[in-house]
């Protein structure tokens, strides 16, 4: 990076670390807080022996016990959807007083009802800017993973996607973030932070899990930085198909902490760091991909980058995973190898008997898609066994 470049991001830096004062610290002030949002912000699924579920009680406590002079105002409303949520938050943003906070989390219900990400963002945008009119502060937060045994969205495609245009939108009207989807994905054995029960359409937190969510609103509030920078809009999207082999590729990355450390931001494409430059500035980058030569096969893009926090908050993973058209995977290719093998049998054979909706299943593993993983998906696999594509 060159020294006006340097010189620029320190500036923007500064901004930002400028801002943490006004989010953070002790004030006597009384300050309403707001939960909003569908049955995760009730607390389905918490321990029904507390006198208060959820993650807003958890929140008061951990706000009062930092000196602020918080309360803590429960709205969740089970199986709602940012359309009926329209509907009611007037009457909650009446219960608020210039400074107090709107704490916006909502969007599952959309995904399990196949409401657009357009639509579900026109509302949560329409909500906030509600209560902005009203004084109050509006602070976005995404949602939660889905559970592996969710009907709708159980590889928590849409629900990536979905996030990605949250963080877009918090970003792009200058609001406050909280990210429980980064948080909760890159806790180790993420689901043991849910209830087990059956029927669950999308995954509800456990106490434990409640706990982490309190934690991860009381970071944002406070301006205390341990989410890595976090994708928003991408193009191509993650799990698309028939994508065109020239496609451009080009991915927004946001942080709403210290700021994204640019020198150290890095695009992969199939396993390989590419020369791009990130464009943009620590608040908001963006790294676009031009391939020299057609893209073929499955294509795997991969982020590896950091922020300015001590010590920096790191993320390296894939973030999407897109097919060429064309390109015809073989059925049986569970693991996405290009190839039909052994290891496939074996990931077959975890899911064998289930039916969807059971915890085992995996639409994968059925692979002529009629609901139930069984012999008639074996012999399918069988008759590929052995084979390979060249990506």
């Amino acid at each position: 990076m060159s020294l006006p470049q340097r010189a620029s991001s320190a500036v923007v830096v500064g901004l930002i670390l400028g801002l943490i004062p006004a989010l953070a610290g002790a004030q006597t002030t009384p300050r309403k807080y707001l939960a909003f949002g569908d049955s995760i912000t009730e607390g389905r699924g918490d321990d029904p022996t507390r006198a208060a579920l959820g993650y807003p009680p958890r929140l008061q406590v951990l706000l009062q016990t930092a000196g602020v002079s918080a309360t803590v105002v429960n709205r969740g409303l089970g199986g709602e959807r940012t359309n009926e949520a329209l509907s009611r938050i007037d009457s909650v943003i009446a219960e608020g007083v210039p400074g107090d906070y709107l704490l916006l989390m909502e969007g599952t219900n959309d995904i399990s009802r196949a409401i657009s990400p357009e639509t579900t963002i026109f509302n949560l945008d329409e909500m906030a800017r509600r209560a902005e009119l009203k004084g109050l502060l509006a602070l976005h937060a995404t949602v939660v993973p889905r559970k592996p045994d969710s009907k709708v969205d159980a590889d928590n495609i849409l629900n990536d996607a979905l996030n990605g245009r949250i963080r877009n939108l918090a970003g792009v009207r200058q609001r406050r973030e909280a990210d429980p989807y980064e948080v909760f994905r890159s806790t180790p054995n993420t689901f043991s932070l849910y209830v087990l029960v059956p029927d669950d359409p999308v995954g509800h937190p456990n106490s434990a899990g409640y706990d982490l969510m309190a934690r991860v609103f009381f970071n944002a509030l406070q301006g205390i930085d341990t989410v890595p920078p976090v994708t928003g809009i991408m193009n191509p999207t993650n799990g698309a198909k028939n994508v065109a082999a020239s496609t451009q590729i080009s991915v927004d990355v946001w942080d709403f902490g210290t700021g994204i450390d640019l020198a150290n931001t890095f695009l992969l494409v199939n396993g390989t760091v590419t020369s791009v430059v990130p464009t943009g500035n620590p608040v908001r980058a963006r790294l676009t991909y031009v391939p020299p030569a057609p893209l073929t096969g499955i294509v795997s893009v991969g982020l590896r980058t950091r922020d300015f926090a001590t010590p920096p908050n790191t993320v390296d993973r894939e973030i999407i995973r897109f097919t060429i058209a064309g390109f015809g995977n073989l059925q049986g290719d569970l693991n996405l190898d290009n190839r039909v093998d052994g290891a496939d049998l074996v990931i077959f054979a975890l899911h064998f008997g289930a039916v969807r909706g059971d915890t085992a299943y995996s639409a994968a593993a059925d692979i002529n898609a009629d609901g139930k993983i069984d012999g008639l998906d074996l012999a399918i696999l069988a008759s590929n066994f052995g084979k390979s594509v060249t990506p």
